[in-house]
């Protein structure tokens, strides 16, 4: 069995910058993703978006910066084991085993849990033809904005996923609309002042989809008016469907850690420690009590660097809370 100072859990953003952090504090650790590739929520989710809200980068593809990401959290050589997924954390004495894939594989004394919202499944809308014509037409997210060149697509949702694929597919696509249910969205002010100046862009709302129709492919959707019933169809070559994912915090058969009462996140305190003694989680995957959410990778970084400094005077009491200034060593 390897032994670890420490074993992060989950290579997402958050969980690559903690292994550079780790690597920044001297600290012996291993990062294990259950995915066979870095990144998280990034290729999953949205690998062709622009991110404009990272330090002192006004714009990068999100690919582009899961690569300088992972490029970073290899400056000290950290160790990122793929297709790893821990399926159970064993107190051992005052250390813990980590099972990996059914295995026990590795001894530390600390764990750093980054797994973002866990394991998560897109939300579905339920109507007759959804099962039927996915990967026909039927869409979670955009990968590959190439793909719907000179289509109509429809686009479900109110939120940011919604009119971020709407605003990104309107340069492409022949024709996008947006269904949602209701007449308020949930998209920042910004993304939907873009959308409802774009004239490649109609927005329908108050509607919702009942059923989706075609062949070998999808080729209509059929939708109802949630006031006063009436009906319509339209053709479309396309639909994406973007009203969230359904996710679960992580839980370990062996460790009872606390989470919140939806069970979607871990319950840490202000260091980012959690009930249990060495087990640290933070980014999405982790809730301070009290305090606003901010799903953002930017965000998420400082939190990890605050939590890898308490995890380093949680192994070496006598080391400072603070690391210094990166901009003292002199890194090839």
């Amino acid at each position: 069995m390897n032994n670890y100072d420490l074993v992060i859990i989950g290579a997402g953003p958050t969980g690559l910058f903690a292994t550079f952090l780790a690597g920044l504090r001297d600290i012996n650790s291993i990062t294990l993703e259950a995915l066979d590739y870095t990144g998280g929520q990034i290729p999953e989710l949205y690998p062709e978006k622009m991110v404009y809200d990272v330090q002192g980068i006004p714009k990068i593809n999100a690919m582009e910066l899961r690569d300088k990401m992972y490029e970073q959290a290899k400056l000290f050589d950290g160790e990122i084991k793929l297709g790893a997924k821990v399926t159970d954390i064993i107190p051992n004495n005052d250390q813990y085993i980590i099972e990996v894939n059914g295995t026990k594989e590795y001894n530390c004394k600390a764990i750093l849990i980054c797994t973002g919202i866990g394991d998560f499944t897109p939300r579905k809308i339920g109507c007759p033809g959804e099962d039927e014509f996915k990967g026909k037409g039927v869409e979670y997210n955009v990968k590959d904005i190439t793909k719907f060149k000179g289509m109509t697509v429809a686009i479900v949702g109110g939120g940011d996923s919604a009119l971020d694929y709407a605003n990104e597919l309107a340069g492409t696509a022949k024709k996008v609309y947006v269904i949602h249910h209701n007449d308020k969205f949930k998209a920042a002010e910004k993304t939907l002042d873009m959308a409802m100046k774009n004239p490649h862009i109609s927005l329908i709302m108050n509607t919702s989809i009942n059923a989706i129709k075609g062949d070998s492919q999808i080729r209509e959707i059929s939708m109802i008016n949630s006031n006063d019933k009436t009906t319509q169809d339209i053709k479309v070559d396309a639909l994406i469907i973007a009203i969230g994912h359904v996710g679960k915090a992580n839980v370990f058969k062996s460790v009872n850690i606390e989470t919140s009462k939806n069970g979607r996140s871990i319950m840490v305190d202000n260091e980012y420690q959690t009930n249990l003694k060495g087990i640290f989680s933070v980014g999405d995957a982790a809730t301070v009590a009290g305090e606003p959410i901010h799903p953002l990778i930017a965000v998420d970084g400082g939190n990890a660097y605050i939590a890898i400094n308490f995890i380093k005077k949680y192994l070496t009491p006598t080391a400072t809370i603070f690391g210094g200034h990166s901009s003292s060593l002199n890194l090839k």
